[in-house]
């Protein structure tokens, strides 16, 4: 897979794009993931031009978010974090750029153990309990931040 430059979002970050890519692709491959509909390797397909494309935009938005208003270039300070309103915007929306690598890793757990077959050939079912419960968390997060 060739994977290009994504155009930064100007302005804060805007949960509405990604959201929309997000019921448009990952809700219904996650549907038929765990109506083993599609297998695994199928499941992880679908979700890496999202993954690396939406949500990578809206990743580096908010990544851009933080720099300008924290007024560092990216490296950790040391010492407790500091309590400032202007760190509101990126601090909200870091939780989605969190949980998308956690079901990037998840996704990539799943293709790994099930490879070519479905969902209900896994041999730990608590991970198809995990996906589907982060899936549907990581909707209401986003959809929390349309409001």
């Amino acid at each position: 897979m060739t994977m290009t430059a994504p155009q930064v979002q100007a302005g804060p970050p805007d949960i509405g794009p990604l959201l929309a890519e997000y019921r448009a692709t990952v809700i219904p491959a996650t549907a038929e993931f765990l109506d083993n509909a599609i297998t695994a390797t199928r499941l992880r397909d679908r979700w890496r031009p999202y993954y690396f494309d939406a949500f990578r935009r809206y990743d580096l938005t908010v990544e851009r978010s933080w720099r300008e208003a924290s007024g560092t270039d990216g490296r950790i300070d040391s010492g407790p974090p500091t309590a400032d309103p202007r760190l509101t915007t990126p601090l909200t929306h870091f939780p989605v750029s969190i949980a998308h690598n956690n079901l990037d890793r998840l996704i990539e757990v799943l293709a790994v153990e099930l490879g070519d077959r479905t969902a209900e050939h896994t041999e730990i079912h608590e991970r198809l309990v995990d996906y589907a419960h982060m899936v549907s968390g990581l909707t209401k997060l986003m959809e929390s931040l349309t409001d």
